[in-house]
């Protein structure tokens, strides 16, 4: 009886939101304990998610090659993660510079990615360009664009580094998707076209290479929230209009895709969707809810 009781007792003071809390921290613990040393390729590293899906690997002690077509914007994401990282547990961020768009560049890129450390275990196809309108105000021009930037481009970048996982019998590669590429809406024709195409890819591939012993996923949010306010160069990472807009805009933040990512690749998911959350009760809203606050906003 004495014992039961030394069990439970613990579990009627925390209450069930205390309960999942725990869980989710020990899942998290885990998620990132396996991927340390890990070669991880992160594309369009300099967007809202870019940015956040750094920070998780790099905290998890992954090995990144942080990709994007902006070199000032690469080394201010490079100075931002080797500040707030403990230098005795983290590798510090190559930097690859890489416009997803421009697909007769990419091969010759993927080979200086190769180059960074000899292997990629995880290539995760962040990169994406939108676009809305009436179909036929869309040109052709325009259509080539977006299929370059969220098909061409992104395969081209696969078919360059899944060799060398086919020969050590060993990767991962994730694609960060749209519910888009299941299911089309009006005035994104265009956009939904080039996310069809790339999530028939990735079913495919997933069954080509399973006896290879290379894994394949698609995280697909509905919507990803963006912030609002672009904080002052070099200090994104702690500004506290990051907390405010967080607040007030509408989706999934990018926060708890890029979690979900590492989730994906640690338990090497396959296929992945994240719903628009619902209104959370107040007391979800409180700071000490990980979730909805990033450990890169100041504390409040």
């Amino acid at each position: 009886m004495g014992f039961l009781t030394f069990l439970i007792l613990p579990l009627l003071l925390l209450g069930i939101s205390g309960i999942i809390y725990i869980y989710r921290e020990v899942v998290r613990l885990m998620s990132r304990s396996a991927l340390k040393n890990k070669v991880v390729v992160i594309t369009d590293a300099i967007s809202g998610l870019g940015k956040e899906c750094s920070r998780v690997f790099h905290a998890a002690g992954a090995r990144l090659v942080l990709c994007g077509k902006t070199w000032e914007k690469l080394e201010a994401l490079h100075d931002a993660l080797i500040s707030v990282a403990d230098p005795s547990v983290t590798f510090t961020p190559k930097l690859v510079l890489l416009d997803i768009s421009e697909v007769d560049e990419i091969e010759a890129i993927g080979k200086e990615i190769l180059d960074c450390y000899g292997c990629v275990d995880v290539l995760i196809n962040n990169a994406s360009m939108k676009i809305k309108g009436p179909a036929q105000s869309v040109t052709l021009e325009l259509d080539k664009k977006i299929m370059d930037a969220n098909y061409f481009g992104p395969i081209t970048l696969i078919k360059a580094i899944l060799p060398h996982m086919i020969s050590r019998r060993t990767g991962q590669i994730v694609l960060v998707n749209n519910i888009q590429g299941k299911l089309g809406v009006p005035f994104r024709a265009a956009y939904a076209a080039s996310k069809h195409a790339i999530q028939g890819f990735f079913d495919c591939l997933r069954a080509e290479v399973e006896e290879f012993d290379v894994f394949v996923s698609t995280v697909s949010p509905t919507f990803i929230r963006s912030y609002h306010v672009q904080p002052e160069p070099g200090n994104w990472e702690a500004s506290i209009w990051k907390f405010f807009f967080r607040k007030l805009s509408y989706g999934v933040h990018p926060v708890e895709v890029a979690e979900e990512v590492l989730r994906t690749v640690s338990r090497r998911k396959q296929e992945v969707f994240m719903p628009i959350p619902s209104p959370k009760p107040p007391f979800m809203s409180e700071p000490s809810c990980r979730n909805y606050f990033s450990p890169w906003s100041p504390p409040v």
